[in-house]
């Protein structure tokens, strides 16, 4: 009986070991004190199997360094994974494409998340066996991207780089504009600036997107108004913030928050027509090094958390309808329907079929855009 007593004493002990190891271990997390069940393993799992890699790479042509270091601080709070290892790449997408194309050839990859408006790419790689797949609880909330066909399910959910008609108040006056057909108004002749599509893909996708809705001949008035082409995004801005132009065509919500920071009114406008927005992906590769940080880094992306915590540095179109932001500066600036990124459940989306579309349908669009704007100055 001895025996017995002492060998259930040294259960019980070893028992309420385990069970405050756990306890310690999970409360070192705070993300699983939200969460129950099936979930709250699953998580817990990831998050073990995390501290044992120790180290995780993302790259993106979306999040400033600033804001990439806003949302590493914010996730290691929240999983409980202090001395993880972040290494992180901000390039234009033309750069990051070449850049791990060139990785992937040599079995050299460097990087275990890509966040990445390509969507023809994004679509290339999946069709190659490069993404890995992942299913994120998150992703059930983004219906508005799956009805604007952005989505490809199993491998990514879609926030939206909306590139659209943008104004400068301070020039234009408090003008009231809601259709494309609006900037072929003769008085704006001269004004208006549009995305060069025919050395700019992202443009070309634009292009081919409001053709959807919009015939050839419209664009052709656009050249004959006079319109400019212009290539970079942030050269588009300036021009507007300086007044060579008081439309532009091209775009996206960054731009019209950085040209208010600094004073200039400048405000989208989301045309009746509707809106092309090119699908953001968040996206594990195949032979992601840390697969465990990079399934938690995805939860954490596609997350409202993780949504609110980088519209507090750079704005885009959620995928997904988000609730009000804590901050009500950025509600009133960015979330709100006239604000600079509206959810894309609150705009009118053109569906394109983002998988079907392959470098020889982008080329021919970018040729019938030259051919249409022949006239039209062209700037860098």
């Amino acid at each position: 009986m001895r025996k017995q007593g002492s060998f259930w004493l040294g259960m019980a002990i070893a028992f309420a070991a385990i069970v405050g190891f756990s306890s310690a271990a999970w409360a070192a997390s705070p993300i699983l004190n939200s969460l129950s069940g099936a979930e709250k393993a699953r998580v817990a799992k990831l998050i073990a199997g995390a501290k044992k890699e120790g180290s995780f790479s993302w790259a993106t042509n979306l999040a400033p360094v600033k804001a990439a270091k806003a949302l590493e601080k914010d996730f290691k709070k929240l999983y409980g994974l202090p001395n993880v290892k972040f290494r992180f790449a901000n390039r234009k997408s033309s750069t990051l494409i070449k850049r791990f194309e060139a990785e992937i050839n040599a079995n050299k990859l460097s990087v275990d998340v890509v966040v990445l408006a390509a969507a023809s790419w994004l679509h290339s790689m999946r069709k190659r066996g490069n993404l890995m797949k992942y299913t994120s609880p998150e992703d059930k909330y983004f219906k508005p991207a799956a009805d604007a066909k952005m989505n490809a399910p199993g491998y990514w959910v879609a926030d939206a780089q909306i590139n659209t008609m943008a104004v400068n108040l301070d020039l234009a006056g408090n003008v009231k504009l809601n259709s494309w057909l609006d900037l072929v108004k003769p008085e704006y002749a001269g004004k208006v600036l549009v995305g060069d599509a025919s050395r700019s893909e992202t443009y070309a996708l634009w292009y081919r997107g409001l053709r959807k809705v919009l015939p050839k001949s419209y664009f052709q008035k656009l050249n004959d108004a006079k319109s400019g082409v212009m290539i970079r995004g942030s050269a588009q801005r300036r021009s507007l913030m300086a007044g060579e132009y008081w439309f532009g065509t091209t775009i996206m919500a960054r731009h019209n928050w950085i040209a208010k920071k600094a004073g200039v009114k400048m405000s989208p406008i989301y045309p009746k027509e509707g809106s092309v927005a090119l699908p953001i992906g968040a996206v594990i590769m195949a032979k992601a090094k840390h697969p465990n940080m990079a399934k938690l880094f995805v939860d954490y992306w596609r997350s409202v958390r993780g949504h609110h915590k980088m519209l507090e540095y750079n704005p885009l179109n959620s995928g997904r309808p988000l609730p009000p932001h804590k901050n009500a500066d950025i509600n009133k600036f960015i979330l709100a329907d006239d604000g600079i990124a509206p959810p894309i459940d609150r705009v009118n989306i053109i569906p394109v079929d983002w998988g079907k579309i392959g470098h020889d349908e982008v080329k021919m669009w970018q040729k019938e855009f030259s051919n249409v704007f022949s006239s039209a100055p062209r700037k860098n």
